[in-house]
């Protein structure tokens, strides 16, 4: 397997890491600095975060889960994940290099697992999938209703990227994904009443547009502090772009250049 190949299974394997919080992968997110891969088989990626005060544990959670994304990979030898530019980076990359753990790093500061952190975050992304999918039924179907999906079942969604990231937000979750499951559940797989779909709708479309805001302004902290992060961010579906691609941080749009697109944020649909 040559070195480019390694690389490319490499960057693969990162893909399938989220920021907790964003519900993106690091690398459309631009925080994957490099990748470099020795022809013997080890590895070495370097992450960069929007800012050096990105909360530790966040920080952590990333740059753990890169490692064992990277160390499942069948041909490496050596895998050594660091953090750059963050207040906590020199002891958050000791903790990787000794495999001690989220407490074993942080100690008494450690006050929740992180598999607590991960779950909220989790909860959070079904709701988020949630409501884009059923947004993409009701412009499919003019003549649905909110209380109409109270009946919804995932087998009803259309074939979009939406309905595919439900479901595998519901999967984290432990939640059925036949398609006879309703659509719109809590996060335990309780259907909601009829009477309080409104309600539902209107608070999982609060997280998702938090979610959606936070993820653009995060890219723009990054390509701020970083300007050559822009290169390495994929491009979002509903950020403003230019007639000629997209808007870096520092450049001027002229009037009549942007262009508003309407799908679904990609990154966070995946």
């Amino acid at each position: 397997m040559s070195v480019a190949s390694r690389e490319a299974a490499a960057r693969a394997a990162l893909d399938t890491v989220f920021d907790p919080e964003l519900d993106e992968p690091i690398t459309d997110l631009g925080f994957v600095r490099s990748v470099t891969v020795t022809p013997d088989g080890a590895l070495t990626v370097r992450l960069r975060l929007p800012t050096s005060f990105c909360s530790p544990n966040f920080a952590y959670l990333m740059a753990s889960d890169s490692k064992d994304a990277l160390t499942a990979l069948p041909w490496t030898r050596d895998v050594v994940v660091l953090l750059d530019d963050h207040h906590d980076s020199d002891l958050i990359n000791r903790g990787l290099a000794a495999d001690a753990g989220y407490r074993g790093t942080f100690g008494a500061e450690a006050e929740k697992d992180l598999e607590e952190l991960r779950l909220t975050f989790r909860r959070k992304a079904h709701s988020a999938a949630m409501e884009r999918a059923l947004a993409c039924l009701l412009r499919e179907n003019p003549d649905l209703t909110e209380e109409d999906l109270h009946d919804v079942v995932l087998g009803d969604l259309p074939d979009v990227t939406a309905a595919g990231a439900l479901r595998r937000r519901r999967a984290a979750l432990g939640l059925g994904v036949a398609p006879s499951e309703p659509v719109l559940v809590d996060d335990h797989g309780v259907r909601y009443p009829q009477g309080e779909i409104p309600l539902r709708l209107r608070f999982a479309r609060a997280v998702r547009v938090s979610i959606d805001g936070n993820a653009h302004f995060c890219r723009g902290l990054l390509r701020t502090r970083y300007p050559q992060s822009a290169a390495d961010q994929s491009p979002r579906a509903g950020d403003p772009v230019a007639a000629d691609g997209p808007v870096r941080a520092g450049e001027p749009v002229r009037a009549g250049e942007l262009v508003h697109l309407s799908a679904p944020p990609k990154e966070n649909v995946s």
